[in-house]
């Protein structure tokens, strides 16, 4: 469905829109992230898990304005405000996409000033806002926060069901417990990767659909490259947030030569 361009939408197409939005700005943006939402004052597109979502534009107590900006100039310098308080990302809905026509000041500032991460032609534009400079007012901490558990359970719940076969590749030992209620069995990484793979075969003959490997992993793996090239070469990937984990249909997979 082209959304650029067409009529109203049905509340139908809406809700997928809005689906869309989550998914793309999920595998964009790292956890625990703040992000302006040109959002009309839905709350539904503030809906991010993982994420701090505000609308924009926004009036003095951080809700919705209640109108569009008056003008690009007035658009910008509300970005411009918001990020010194510590916005980092601004994604702007493809249904929202004449902003970058009409608002001639605000597009050329963020083509100019800001990284696009993400440009997803049915569901919206995500750009990264300049970093805030050393002890700027309200600026937030130094560093990223690490993905939690919550949030890595929160996107495993959108992307499939509580009912869903997971194996997770757990080199924490206490991952997949954390995951409740979802169907998950852990893989436990402790082993060498014909024993992984072994694993892997069972539990696919076993009824698991899906194998998740979380960010967490991935020192351990580096460790392993024959292990990741029997899993990239026999399970077809089904997502990949490069903050969070990546997600393959698990099928059986032979032991390797690992």
């Amino acid at each position: 469905m082209t959304v650029e361009g067409q009529g109203r939408l049905s509340a139908l197409e809406y809700a997928e829109l809005v689906a869309r939005i989550q998914q793309a700005v999920a595998e964009a943006v790292p956890p625990g992230s703040s992000l302006l939402v040109v959002s009309k004052g839905d709350a539904g597109l503030l809906e991010m898990p993982g994420l701090r979502a505000a609308h924009f534009p926004q009036d003095g107590a951080g809700g919705y304005a209640g109108h569009h900006p008056r003008d690009g100039a007035a658009a910008r310098a509300q970005l411009e405000a918001l990020r010194r308080r510590g916005a980092e990302y601004f994604v702007l809905p493809a249904t929202s996409r004449w902003w970058l026509d009409f608002y001639s000041d605000l597009a050329g500032h963020l083509a100019s000033e800001c990284e696009l991460v993400a440009d997803v032609a049915d569901a919206c534009t995500v750009w990264r806002l300049p970093g805030l400079e050393q002890g700027a007012a309200g600026a937030p901490p130094p560093g990223r926060p690490q993905a939690s558990i919550d949030q890595l359970r929160d996107y495993l719940e959108k992307l499939t069901s509580t009912d869903t076969g997971l194996a997770v590749l757990d080199t924490a030992d206490d991952l997949a417990a954390g995951l409740a209620p979802l169907d998950v069995v852990p893989v436990s990484a402790a082993g060498e990767s014909e024993e992984v793979l072994a694993e892997l075969e069972r539990l696919a003959e076993l009824g698991a659909e899906y194998l998740v490997v979380p960010r967490s992993a991935d020192a351990w793996l580096g460790r392993h490259p024959a292990l990741v090239h029997e899993i990239e070469s026999r399970c077809p990937m089904l997502a990949d947030q490069r903050h969070l984990c990546r997600v393959y249909r698990l099928e059986p997979v032979r032991e390797g030569s690992a």
